[in-house]
């Protein structure tokens, strides 16, 4: 099992929050959970609202959606689809 410590007194702490666009009927929160060890800065929260009638059924297709249209910064790993 994969153990890993945040800062001593770090909190964490609510980021940017991208919402679906206007008139999106299917919305999905997604909290994508942020941390840089090489940076002073807390742990923080970004929430990201998808609309689940313009992307896959999967998690994956959710989180390529976000990676290419939302926030090109968000990285993550994928095996097998």
């Amino acid at each position: 099992m994969v153990e890993f410590m945040l800062p001593a007194n770090s909190k964490i702490t609510k980021g940017k929050t991208v919402s679906a666009p206007v008139g999106a009927t299917r919305i999905k929160k997604f909290k994508v959970y942020r941390y840089d060890p090489d940076s002073d800065e807390n742990p923080r929260w970004d929430i990201f609202e998808v609309d689940l009638d313009t992307c896959g059924p999967m998690v994956l297709d959710a989180l390529i959606k976000i990676k290419n249209e939302m926030d090109s910064t968000l990285t993550f790993r994928r095996s097998c689809r």
